[in-house]
């Protein structure tokens, strides 16, 4: 069998390269096709414009894909050959594992649009560590592929949302996805002053952060889910920190590992507990999917679709390579 791995060769430089793959299954293992893998727009697009060192290259990337199980080892139970299941992987034709680090996907669900629950999961670990409670309002501004699942999984579970862009497309987008409340401003969606829980920037501008401090009430919290890869404006923090004090509000990082990978008897909520959760919001409609969130891409144009994403653009929000399109019986 032979395997195809999407790798950056060096800085702006992607490519699919062969590696000889041993399909025999361990005990414990699965062995699978990946059918569909989820390119990460703001941390593979840094990995692929980034300055790393020469002896960093050949770089494997990837952080998220649905496969098809070809064998199971001894003593794998739950997973069958010809079952979907999630895995935090490469960008790689076949893939080896432990059982433990499978997700089985939600009988009947399109993988195409599962495969979203990772993205979802993102923002459950702020939603998890925040204070506010159903039926408070939360501010969500961006939205991009993360911000749109941020508003999407609050929703679901009860919450009065305000997903704020300044983009009519990713506006437009957040509507598809089923969010109620979506503007260019909390002005312009009617929010009052002091009267939300909760603020999950998702964008990664300072300024979103800054405009929605007058709607926070006391005690309200910020949760900085999205990275702020470049500086969007002149102010200092002396002046962020002297509104936060008298607004009476906190700010927290957004960093989705902050709690365990996996669950165990002292960890209920872990990553991956939350991505099966959202999977299963997915699958039973109560986070929509819109087709036009996605493009579905060969995995043999990795170098253009990752030169495609360094451009700013509004939609699709969302990459995602397409295993299927290698010609069938293809090894």
């Amino acid at each position: 069998m032979t395997d195809y791995r999407v790798t950056f060769m060096e800085k702006g430089r992607a490519a699919l390269v062969r590696h000889p793959f041993d399909g025999g299954a361990a005990a414990g293992e699965i062995v699978g096709k990946n059918l569909l893998s989820l390119i990460s727009t703001g941390s593979e697009r840094g990995g692929f414009t980034q300055d790393f060192p020469a002896d960093s290259y050949p770089m494997e990337t990837g952080s998220s894909s649905i496969a098809q199980v070809l064998e199971v080892g001894e003593g794998v139970t739950g997973f069958a050959p010809g079952d979907l299941f999630y895995h935090n992987g490469h960008h790689t034709r076949y893939v080896r594992l432990p059982q433990g680090d499978a997700i089985a996907v939600p009988g009947g669900a399109e993988p195409e649009k599962v495969l979203f629950g990772r993205y979802a999961a993102v923002s459950m670990t702020s939603i998890y560590h925040m204070k506010a409670r159903a039926v408070d309002n939360i501010i969500v501004t961006g939205q991009g592929m993360v911000g749109v699942m941020c508003a999407a999984v609050l929703q679901a579970f009860g919450f009065e949302v305000y997903a704020v862009d300044p983009s009519p497309e990713r506006r437009a987008a957040a509507r598809e996805a089923g969010i109620r409340r979506v503007g260019e401003s909390l002005a312009a969606l009617g929010a009052a002053e002091k009267s939300c829980g909760a603020h999950m920037e998702c964008s990664g501008n300072e300024n979103a952060l800054r405009a929605a401090l007058p709607y926070l009430r006391r005690g309200g919290e910020i949760f900085q889910i999205g990275v702020p890869w470049h500086k969007n404006s002149d102010w200092d923090a002396h002046s962020l920190l002297y509104e936060m004090f008298y607004a009476y509000v906190s700010i927290q990082g957004g960093w989705e590992w902050s709690i365990p990978l996996k669950s165990d008897e002292f960890h209920a909520h872990s990553s991956f507990e939350h991505i099966r959760t959202a999977m299963q919001l997915i699958a039973d409609g109560r986070i929509v999917i819109p087709e036009a969130m996605f493009e579905l891409r060969d995995p043999r144009e990795c170098n253009a679709v990752y030169t495609e994403i360094t451009v700013p653009r509004m939609r699709p929000t969302s990459m995602i390579l397409d295993w299927r399109k290698f010609a069938e019986g293809e090894q």
